[in-house]
């Protein structure tokens, strides 16, 4: 690979594994050089963005990169968030020319803050009825106290999708329990129970992890790529339940005539492989045993009649890999050559030409010294560089880094200050100097499971380089022989990312700092050299000039940090006035992803242990004490009332702000480069464009407002259909500056507005109002020329009144030679808080936290040590300590230890 197009890695270390609303969440993020594993110069800026399960984007975030490195935290408002399951993505701008696959990727839960919600049990049982399937679902019902929810109505759907399958209200015994009987559909992933209160003050959503069997999704894949007739054969295989994750089973292999042939069983989240003996003209298919007695057939790949195999031998204790290639005789007689090549990291490190010549086999053993840690991939193609077989084995060098921690002697007490002693050696025991992050968590309040969370290894050593969702990815980090056997099935059923550069080359610009870009341009799109540039801030007060080049371009760096960016670029004359050019600015447009293949996880109310339930509790305890609210008193969710919104300037004819939909600038300024028509798309519940039949009743006169450049065409003012823009079933008519299209031009039709609204952004708009209701619109009704007035019909249309920057009305247009420019402000961390304690005041109120400790940016010396100071929280406990980083020679480490806070330390004896 091009040193120049070398990929970039991700990964990204948080305080803990869950949220609350109201919490903040703390992060460390290291841009990796994928073939050195050393810290990344070359992007300056890593974008971060938070989703709903449904890919909705809540929050995007812009942070800078200093030498590989960034953190930060993001607060979890609860006008922002509600509670539910997130997904973190993290990349740069240059990792898209290599698909959103190589991007970083985190589901996060996040908790209510609240005490109006329900813990719920679930339990499912299948079972058949009659030769009917059926669900029993037991459900359980407690507050957050543990207290059963008694003698309550509860209503339930069944629910798959939008579609209700089935609903009932139930009352909850003395436990708070009931249970729900159904026939679920024939596909019953995404199942569902809603469960709601009848005073609806509190709602539960429950999903149905359901695993029909018939629906289990078996695929085969030959080691190498193909079965071979001839030609021996290992298979790898993968069963996966219609709740996305792995299904363990077994089975039976069959030939054309019944005649079992060999057996399967799975090893490891429904993976495993087996061997047999493959033959020509033969056709194979798996029968597994479902519960019930059923027997289902599932067919192996068609058995091709020529070809090569590739098989791989990795034992763990062997400094080797032992390479098998077998061909039919057709392709001993081409005589052809073939290339073996061998990558890791993108990187070419093995390559051979190989021919059979007169040998129907080809063994290699090849040294694994040629291979860094984590995954290689080997492929076999023709003289023409076509691929023929390709397999991946995962190569450990046992070349991490050792981190350890001390803490001096003795034991430690609440609210003692923690001295945590960090050493970083590598493989041979050497200090190193590199880039650390700390975390310490409360284990009454955080559950840290470290075989399924993910950590620096399991993300950079496997996880990134394979498609898909890897279920539990520390546990093939166990450097046994089980987990060394399991993690071979895993490469032999996944598929890989691929991180070659377009030929074309790269389509998509590393961002080296926070800067503006772009190119001035005359009339016929044609560049305009040596053109002065201002760049003007407000806020701060900036002023900068440029000139553009002999390509038109310049460029802007850096940019001032503020927390809203919005700047004016020009292009002036001598005299310093705008001229008739085109400003273009390079804006960053953010990537649109399809939604994470990453199964869904239980809401943190479903099933949840004690641990989490602490923590709900206790983040409760946190709002109720940040909010004075006395004992006593149950904390709810507020209904927040906000101050009324006011559009500076505008014509509505029921004053400022007096509307159904009020947006006013801050609303438009998010909305940034978002035209018009998207932000009312959006924005405006009911608002489309749809064919309208229009009314053979309307006066003519209105007919003539309405649809004037039509009835003038063809001199008729019924039957014409036509496109026009709707609220709910209401027609819209759009006023710009008080202003109403026909008025400005009587030409001016539904093609025209259509236009207007896409051409025009968001952010050239001071403010949107929209009166639909007739409290609203019946000022407009009234006023609205030629309208009867004794008995307007406030029911037909909406209203909607767009006050622009210009009060120019229709006519709005850009300034010519000027550019409006609103990028992402960068997000600067802020500084962990940590409370200091008088161990002798006994009077300190007891202070639950649940990340005790968060060090984002530790550097060891040139002795591999650092040294990190804390309290203790008030209460005994153990705590989870987890170290990640980075040398600065490409080796990377993670370790955890406990670290147990009794009731009194050894010197308070």
């Amino acid at each position: 690979m091009n040193k120049n197009f070398a990929v970039e890695k991700i990964h990204m270390q948080f305080d803990k594994p869950y949220y609350a609303l109201g919490d903040t969440i703390w992060f460390k993020a290291w841009l990796i050089n994928a073939p050195s594993f050393l810290l990344s110069a070359k992007s300056g800026l890593l974008h971060i963005e938070i989703a709903t399960d449904s890919n909705k984007v809540i929050q995007q975030f812009l942070l800078p990169i200093s030498n590989g490195v960034t953190w930060g935290n993001i607060a979890i408002n609860d006008k922002d968030y509600k509670a539910g399951a997130y997904v973190i993505r993290a990349y740069t701008n240059w990792m898209r020319n290599f698909g959103d696959e190589t991007f970083y990727c985190k589901r996060i839960n996040i908790t209510t803050a609240y005490e109006d919600a329900w813990l719920v049990n679930s339990k499912m049982k299948q079972s058949v009825i009659n030769t009917k399937p059926n669900v029993q679902a037991v459900l359980q019902f407690k507050n957050l106290d543990q207290s059963p929810v008694v003698g309550k109505p509860v209503s339930l759907r069944v629910m798959s999708g939008k579609k209700t399958l089935y609903k009932q209200v139930l009352d909850t015994d003395l436990f708070g329990s009931m249970d729900i009987s159904f026939a679920p559909p024939q596909k019953t992933g995404g199942l569902y129970i809603v469960a709601e209160s009848d005073t609806k003050d509190k709602r539960a959503i429950i999903p149905l992890n359901i695993n029909n069997p018939e629906n289990t999704d078996l695929q085969f894949m030959p080691e190498g790529g193909s079965l071979v007739a001839g030609l021996p054969a290992r298979i790898g295989f993968k069963a996966i339940g219609e709740d996305g994750r792995g299904a363990d089973l077994k089975g039976i292999i069959t030939d054309s005539k019944g005649v079992q042939v060999a057996t399967f069983q799975s090893a490891h989240k429904g993976m495993g492989s087996f061997t047999m003996d493959v033959k020509a003209a033969e056709s194979y298919s798996a029968k597994v045993t479902l519960p019930g007695g059923v027997v289902k057939a599932y067919p192996l790949p068609v058995v091709a009649s020529s070809g090569i195999v590739l098989q791989v031998s990795n034992s763990i204790e062997s400094d080797s890999v032992k390479l098998a290639l077998a061909a039919t005789a057709d392709i001993l007689q081409k005589r052809s050559a073939y290339y073996l090549i061998a990558k890791a990291r993108g990187v070419i490190c093995y390559a051979a030409i190989l021919n059979f010549q007169d040998h129907k086999t080809i063994q290699r053993v090849i040294t694994k010294n040629l291979f860094p840690t984590g995954i290689t991939h080997f492929i076999l193609m023709t003289d023409q560089g076509v691929p023929l077989n390709e397999r991946l084995v995962y190569i450990d060098q046992k070349d991490n880094l050792n981190i350890s921690f001390k803490t001096g002697s003795g034991q430690t007490a609440p609210k003692d200050s923690i001295a945590l002693h960090l050493t970083a050696t590598d493989n041979t025991g050497k200090p190193v100097t590199g880039n650390f992050a700390i975390s310490v968590t409360d284990d009454a309040l955080v559950n840290t499971d470290t075989l399924q969370s993910d950590n620096i290894f399991t993300n950079l050593l496997l996880t990134s380089d394979l498609k898909g969702y890897v279920e539990e990815p520390a546990y093939y980090f166990q450097r046994n022989a089980i987990a060394w056997q399991e993690l071979d099935n895993l490469l032999l059923t996944q598929g890989w990312v691929n991180y070659e550069m377009p030929t074309k080359g790269p389509a998509y610009a590393a961002e080296t700092d926070y800067s503006v870009t772009g190119r001035v341009t005359n009339v016929f799109n044609k560049p305009v050299s040596k053109s002065k540039v201002v760049f003007f801030s407000s806020r701060p007060l900036v002023v900068k000039d440029t000139v553009t080049d002999k390509h038109g371009r310049f460029v802007f760096n850096p940019l001032p940090i503020v927390d809203t960016p919005m700047f004016i670029i020009k292009a002036v004359n001598k005299s310093g006035k705008s001229m008739n050019v085109g400003v273009e600015i390079n804006e960053f447009i953010a990537p649109k992803f399809t939604a994470t293949a990453i199964p869904s996880a239980m809401p943190w109310y479903v099933n949840s242990n004690d641990t989490l339930t602490n923590y709900v509790k206790n983040n409760i305890s946190l709002k109720r004490e940040k909010e004075k609210m006395p004992a006593g008193i149950r904390l709810l969710k507020q209904v927040n009332i906000t101050a009324k919104k006011i559009v500076k300037g505008s014509n509505n004819l029921n004053g400022p702000g007096n509307a159904d939909l009020v947006f006013d600038e801050k609303d438009l300024e998010k909305a940034g480069k978002k035209t018009m028509l998207q932000f009312l798309e959006e924005n405006v519940k009911g608002f489309r464009e749809r064919s309208y039949l229009f009314p053979k009743n309307l006066p003519q006169s209105v007919a003539e407002r309405v649809y004037a450049f039509e009835v003038r065409l063809t001199g008729n003012i019924t039957g014409i259909r036509d496109n026009w823009f709707f609220i709910g079933q209401k027609a819209a008519v759009l006023k710009v500056d008080g202003i109403e299209f026909r008025d400005f031009n009587p030409e001016f039709g539904h093609d025209y507005i259509r236009n207007f609204l896409q051409s025009h952004s968001a952010e050239e708009i001071k403010g949107i109002e929209v009166n639909a209701t007739s409290q609203y619109s019946s000022n407009y009704m009234r006023r609205w020329r030629d309208m009867p007035m004794e008995e307007p019909d406030y029911h037909e249309y909406a209203f909607i009144e767009i006050t622009t920057r210009s009060g120019h009305g229709p006519a709005l247009s850009t300034t010519p030679g000027v550019y409006l420019y609103k990028p992402l402000p960068l997000s600067l961390p802020k500084q962990f808080y940590k409370p200091r304690y008088n161990v002798t005041d006994i009077a300190t109120p007891t202070e639950n936290r649940s990340t005790v400790n968060w060090e984002p940016n530790i550097i060891t010396n040139a002795a591999g040590h650092a040294t990190i100071k804390f309290n203790a929280a008030t209460k005994p406990s153990t705590y989870t300590i987890i170290a990640q980083g980075v040398d600065y020679n490409g080796n990377i480490g993670y370790h955890y230890q406990k670290l147990v806070i009794s009731k009194t330390s050894v010197s308070n004896k």
